[in-house]
């Protein structure tokens, strides 16, 4: 190799690693510039913090599938974790599963919600179990348990939303804090406060070390002592609690649990998780950079509706989003041998 080619070389490692780390934010702030100046609407507060309340449910989504990725794997089911987690909820609060109305001998909030996490949280371990224990292969797994708690979803609220009435905790939980003269939505405070949780626990504890040391080469972190069947299981259950959690805001939100609820979010998600800079095949990346996907993913969605593009634009600008993002991953990890700057040919006499 020649000193220009290895010169190209290295200028081609250091534009993806630019672009794996501030690229995504510097896409963002372009994005929200381009909209602040092309739609009046989209400068209104009351936008701001739509877009925001928007951006919660995904974000937690997204945070559990980050900690998924990290390890390897892949969680195909939190869309439909979330459409369960907030019939189960809608159903206890409610006092039936009957479209329509509530009635007396209803649960309160602060009973359904533990309810609903734990369930959450006991799917998400099992999940864990049937890749760990048995196996199975996660991508099989996710999906067949979307399914299921799809199906389950839809019969317990036979096919039909059940609405609710808020408390003062679920009303306290979907409502909103005026933070120096800006209302800003509870659910993302908690969201960011989710996310400050997991950078604690990714770059200051040893189980957070793990999660990259697993996806970076398992048959390694197992020979090193990392008990690696008990992480894996973990990040599942950490990515069912969330998923639960984000339903509960949904739910909450809507003032309805239904089977739709989480419809996109198992593929919004991954699209977040990949435009943060996690590789598809887990051991790199960080849970800030997932919440900047969120937000790029949500202008979008937003700018979509400033500009009347038909509402079928949505699932076209999704898949289109997917591919992008999966394109990127691949990129930055230098797997496109014609889309990295190598000179070939002509002077390849000087090898080393």
């Amino acid at each position: 190799m020649t000193e220009t080619q290895t010169a190209v070389s290295r200028s081609s490692a250091l534009f993806r690693s630019v672009l794996s780390g501030a690229g995504p934010a510097l896409v963002l702030i372009f994005m929200a510039a381009a909209l602040w100046v092309m739609s009046p609407a989209f400068r209104s507060p009351t936008s701001l913090m739509l877009i925001g309340l928007e951006a919660a449910a995904l974000g937690l989504v997204a945070a559990g599938q980050t900690v998924v990725f990290l390890t390897g794997g892949i969680d195909l089911s939190v869309e439909a974790m979330v459409s369960f987690s907030g019939v189960i909820a809608a159903i206890l609060i409610a006092g039936t599963n009957v479209s329509g109305g509530q009635i007396a001998g209803g649960f309160p909030s602060w009973v359904a919600i533990p309810v609903a996490l734990a369930l959450g949280l006991a799917i998400g371990a099992g999940q864990g179990v049937l890749v760990t224990a048995f196996r199975m292969n996660p991508l099989i797994v996710t999906l067949g348990i979307r399914s299921v708690l799809l199906g389950f979803a839809l019969v317990l609220s036979r096919g039909s939303g059940i609405y609710i009435k808020k408390d003062d905790l679920l009303g306290f939980l979907t409502g909103r804090i005026e933070i120096f003269g800006i209302n800003v939505p509870i659910p993302l405070i908690l969201t960011i406060i989710v996310y400050f949780i997991c950078w604690i626990v990714l770059k200051r504890t040893k189980f957070g070390r793990y999660f990259y040391s697993i996806g970076g080469n398992e048959t390694a972190a197992r020979l090193s002592g990392v008990r690696t069947s008990l992480v894996k299981l973990s990040v599942y259950a950490i990515a069912g609690f969330l998923a639960a959690l984000a339903g509960i805001i949904v739910m909450g939100r809507l003032e309805s649990g239904a089977y739709q609820n989480g419809t996109n979010l198992t593929l919004m998600s991954v699209a977040a998780v990949v435009i943060g800079g996690t590789a598809l095949t887990g051991g790199i990346g960080g849970i800030w950079g997932t919440l900047i996907g969120v937000f790029m993913i949500r202008l979008v969605d937003a700018g979509l509706v400033y500009m009347s593009f038909p509402s079928q634009a949505k699932e076209i600008m999704i898949g289109a989003i997917i591919v992008l993002a999966v394109l990127i991953d691949t990129w930055r990890r230098g797997q496109i041998p014609w889309l990295t700057f190598r000179l070939r040919g002509g002077d390849s006499g000087d090898k080393t």
